[in-house]
Order: C-alpha cells, then sequence, then structure tokens
C-alpha cells in the first residue's frame, strides 16, 4: 500500500522547478527540472516512473490511498512537465490527447472510463464538519476518529462514475470520502487533513491509517501476541497446540528425508547432464567430478588451470572443456595449445592434452554425426592430444558404476594415449 499527499507532492515539484527544493531518487541522483549534467534525473521522467510503479501496484492487489485536493490547487505537476522535456513521450495509453494528461495533476493514478480526476467528477470545496455513511468500509473507522481534523478541500460526483462508493459525506451531503472502480487493486480518497498534529495525536492517527489499510488489504498486523496472552487459556487449546505441534515434527521429518532423497538422486542424476548440458556450472563441474569418479586426480585451482594425474608417475595431462549446439570449432584448441605452448617454456617437455567436448548436444547420441569439426580433428592429430566427447565420459561413468573396472581403466588409458578423437559410442 501507499499514502499520498498530492498537495505535499505539489509542494516538492514546484520546489525542483524553481529551484528552491533540492530532490534526489533513492539510488541518489539527483532531481532537476532539466538536466544539465550525468547522472541527474529529468524530473518528468521520475514522474513517469512513479506512475508506472502505482499502475503495477495495483495489478498486485496493493492499495492507493489519497488525501483529495481539487486539480487547480495541484498546478505544480503540470507546471514540472511543461517546463521539462522528460516524460512528455510517456503519456498514459488510455488519455488519446498527450496535452489532457499534461494538464491532470492525478495522472499518476489509473482510470476507468477515461473518468479524470477533475471536474466535474472531482471538483473544489472546502469545509471542517464530516459524518461517516459507510461504516463497514476499511477506512471509515480512520474518518471516524478523525472527524475533529478533517478540512477537506474537495469533493466528488459520484453519480459520474458507476461503482464509485462513498463512505464519507460533508453536512451538506457532498461526497468527500470515495473509493472509485479499478481493474485492480483499490484506490481510496480520503479528504484533507488539518496540518498533522505531532507526537502521540500523530501516532494515533498512523495506527488509525494504517489499521483500516491492513483491513483493506485483507491482513493481520505484524508482531507476536504479548506473553500475558498465554495466561488466558481456551478449554482444548493445549491439546490442540501438542496436535500442531506433532503434525510440524513429522512435517520436518518428512521435510529432512525428502532433502535428503532429493541429494542422492541428484548425486548420480546429474551425471546425465554429460550428455547434453554446456557452461561452467552446467558441464565443466560435473565433468571434473566424472573424472574424479573414474580415477584421475583433479588439480583444478581455476577454471584455466585444469590438469590430471593418474598418480604420481604420469606426467599431467591439461584439461580444457567445450560444449556447442553445433560442432565444436577451434577455439578450445587454440586454449589449449597455448596452455601447452606455457607449459613447454616452463618445464621444456610438452604435457599431454584433453579436451572433452559436448558438440551438438541437443541432438540425440545416434544423431551427432560430426561432433567436432573437421578443422579440430586435424589440428588434435597434429599436436597430439586427445578430444573425448562426453558421452565416451558418461559410459566410462555407467561402467565405474556398474564395477566394470576393466572397462573404465581401458578408458583411462584411452584419455592419456589417444591422438585425435576417441570414436563416441552410444551409452546402454
Amino acid at each position: 500500500a501507499i499514502v499520498v499527499d498530492p498537495l505535499a507532492l505539489a509542494q516538492l515539484v514546484r520546489g525542483v522547478v524553481d529551484g528552491t527544493a533540492e530532490a534526489a531518487t533513492l539510488a541518489g541522483a539527483p532531481v532537476r527540472a532539466v538536466p544539465s549534467a550525468g547522472g541527474e534525473v529529468a524530473l518528468g521522467d521520475l514522474l513517469v516512473r512513479r506512475r508506472d510503479e502505482v499502475c503495477a501496484l495495483l495489478e498486485h492487489g496493493g492499495v492507493v490511498v489519497c488525501f483529495a485536493y481539487p486539480a487547480e490547487s495541484l498546478a505544480a505537476i503540470d507546471n514540472a512537465f511543461h517546463h521539462t522535456d522528460g516524460g512528455l513521450s510517456q503519456q498514459p495509453e488510455e488519455v488519446e490527447q498527450p496535452a489532457a494528461a499534461l494538464q491532470n495533476p492525478y495522472f499518476w493514478l489509473p482510470t476507468l472510463d477515461r473518468q479524470t480526476y477533475a471536474p466535474p467528477f472531482l471538483v473544489a470545496g472546502d469545509g471542517t464538519e464530516t459524518r461517516v455513511v459507510d461504516f463497514q468500509h476499511p477506512l471509515a473507522a480512520f474518518i471516524h476518529g478523525q472527524l475533529a481534523n478533517v478540512a477537506y478541500r474537495s469533493h466528488f460526483d459520484a453519480t459520474r462514475l458507476a461503482g464509485t462508493r462513498v463512505f464519507a459525506r460533508s453536512r451538506g451531503g457532498a461526497a468527500i470520502a470515495v473509493e472509485v472502480p479499478a481493474t485492480s487493486g483499490r484506490i481510496i480518497f480520503l479528504p484533507a487533513m488539518k496540518p498533522f498534529a505531532a507526537g502521540d495525536a500523530r501516532y494515533t492517527m498512523s495506527d488509525s491509517l494504517q489499521a483500516g489499510i491492513r483491513r483493506a488489504l485483507g491482513v493481520v498486523a505484524e508482531g507476536r501476541a504479548p506473553s500475558w496472552v498465554a495466561s488466558r487459556d481456551v478449554p482444548g487449546l493445549s491439546e490442540r497446540a501438542a496436535a500442531a505441534d506433532a503434525a510440524r515434527a513429522t512435517r520436518d521429518a518428512a521435510q529432512a528425508s525428502l532433502a535428503a532423497a532429493e541429494a542422492e538422486h541428484e548425486e548420480l542424476a546429474r551425471y546425465q547432464r554429460l550428455l547434453w548440458q554446456e557452461g561452467a556450472v552446467g558441464l565443466e563441474d560435473v565433468v571434473l567430478d566424472a573424472l574424479r569418479l573414474i580415477g584421475f586426480e583433479v588439480y583444478a585451482t581455476d577454471p584455466e588451470n585444469i590438469a590430471l594425474r593418474l598418480n604420481p608417475s604420469h606426467l599431467s595431462v591439461l584439461v580444457e572443456i567445450e560444449a556447442s549446439d553445433r560442432p565444436i570449432g577451434l577455439a578450445p584448441h587454440y586454449r589449449l595449445r597455448q596452455r601447452i605452448e606455457g607449459a613447454i617454456e616452463r618445464r621444456g617437455d610438452a604435457p599431454r592434452g584433453l579436451l572433452v567436448v559436448n558438440g551438438c548436444r541437443l541432438h540425440p547420441l545416434d544423431q551427432r554425426d560430426e561432433e567436432v569439426s573437421s578443422g579440430l580433428r586435424v589440428a588434435a592429430e597434429t599436436i597430439r592430444y586427445c578430444i573425448a566427447p562426453t558421452s565416451t565420459l558418461f559410459a566410462a561413468v555407467v561402467a565405474q558404476l556398474r564395477g566394470d573396472e576393466s572397462a573404465v581403466a581401458a578408458y583411462r588409458e584411452q584419455l592419456i594415449t589417444t591422438d585425435g578423437v576417441i570414436d563416441a559410442t552410444t551409452p546402454a
């Protein structure tokens, strides 16, 4: 919910326009009638943004409470648009003529049936004597509690908009507190008040307004019941509390069991990502876990420095991982070659290389005839490193989980001795 005092808004807008008031967005950007420096926000643009935010609030079932003033007393908003370029290109869709929106200081509120908040629907009028005529309205209690503070400055012709609900009238019968129909959410106009009180009286007014808004939203006040309430027992309440505690315990145990079952399921199901996923989160982590599962020591201090070893007697195998919706091109080759050349400069000999690929990743496995490009295939054979489709790694994982150690050992040997592409086989 939001509560708006449009007179205070108009005064602030007038101050920004004539330079007597400083305003900033919630992000700290200065608001100017005509921006002259980077980082400044045009006043007209900001007002249009606030209109969009109000519409979004109402679309989500929110409540807008507005203290009603006649349009002529809120002319500062109109002036803001005429003094700036901001917002002139973003007028409410329901208004055919842009000028009509500029002349309506209630432009930030959506309208129904093209009924604007201007004469003859909303007209000037003033007085202090008020009576509540509909105590069922959520904000009727607020009006009733503030009768001494009412100083209305306008009234509504409720007959001009079908569905308008009047819940307070002046002594002469003018509608001064209304809820207007809206396609979603609630729009409520309250009569203007005398200068807001200070101290306890101000808190009392605020509490009453908030209570009415909660009723309009159908929610209850936040917070816990005071401790003394527990001493006022209700027959049967303790038994129901015990039943609720038991049900919560059962729920918590079931949730814990579900979480454990889901974790165990994911532990194995994640290996299916080898067949179709891509990216650091989707594919690379599960490739490294799969290599660990089949017996490699994996050293992955960062995504650009991955190496494998079977045992301390083997040289390191530098690893690159790549996936694509299409056949894999030469980009991972260049990365791997650069790493191999860097290792030669440091150590004097060339380490083995391994490129794990998932080309044509969304195709069924038996339809991946060209998972790598011919250029990549030739490059691997020339520089003498291994290209392993992820489908072959998946098959090795399946063999490991089935206890087929000989098949896994043979695959490990392929990874560190093959020059070129390991032939992909469709896993069972």
